[in-house]
């Protein structure tokens, strides 16, 4: 059975896409629930994808209410994980759901601005972000400040929808910058990453507003 979206939200397209970009009060926690179910397997691949090592510094841009970061977290032994959201809501809701991890001095979480991160220069070992893209105010100058926080060799993996795929979701026309994989590739080159490549890994179909689509995730990494 394919994975429902929205199907217990009461919003509208417009509101839907709002919140999708910066959840909101309790209306925003609804849509962080479902994001966990529309973003299951796009996430976790970017996990498997990533392949962190033990002690590993990570830091990943827009984690939502941080469901997943357990399945990060296992990949690899004494991994540190830093969560960056714009959204408040979603930080409070990630430090509920992560808070043993936050005990344990494991995971740090923040409410900033990928155009500034409160960070100093070579700080993580890699950077991950998945279905972000859509909203970087300057994509162009963005990554370069993802580029500064990382340390040499570091990489940065970057997960999203193509926009082929986007363009048949009527909520894409609030607010979302749709991309196709030789858009980003060359938003990375011109940030300065080097080996940057691109991987399609297909996903289980998702049952979006009673629609059923064929779902697929786009992978593109890049080495500082």
């Amino acid at each position: 059975m394919a994975e429902k979206f929205n199907g217990e939200l009461n919003l509208t397209t417009k509101e839907l896409a709002q919140h999708l970009r910066k959840p909101k009060g309790e209306a925003g926690k609804g849509v962080g629930l479902q994001m966990n179910k529309g973003n299951k397997h796009i996430c976790l691949n970017t996990y498997d994808l990533l392949n962190p090592n033990d002690g590993d510094a990570i830091l990943e841009i827009g984690m939502g209410n941080g469901f997943f970061i357990k399945d990060l977290i296992e990949k690899a032994d004494n991994i540190k994980y830093t969560g960056v959201d714009f959204s408040k809501t979603m930080v409070e809701e990630a430090s509920t759901i992560n808070n043993e991890f936050l005990k344990q001095g494991q995971v740090q979480f923040f409410e900033a601005s990928i155009e500034k991160l409160p960070f100093e220069s070579d700080s993580f070992d890699s950077i991950t972000t998945t279905n972000t893209l859509y909203f970087w105010p300057q994509p162009e100058l963005n990554i370069k400040e993802l580029l500064r926080v990382l340390k040499p060799k570091g990489k940065l993996l970057i997960a999203y929808r193509s926009k082929d795929f986007m363009d048949q979701i009527e909520l894409s026309n609030y607010g979302f910058e749709k991309y196709e994989a030789s858009h980003v590739e060359a938003i990375f080159k011109n940030g300065g990453f080097n080996q940057v490549s691109t991987q399609i890994i297909e996903e289980p179909e998702l049952d979006f507003d009673g629609t059923r689509y064929k779902m697929k995730g786009i992978y593109t990494m890049g080495e500082k």
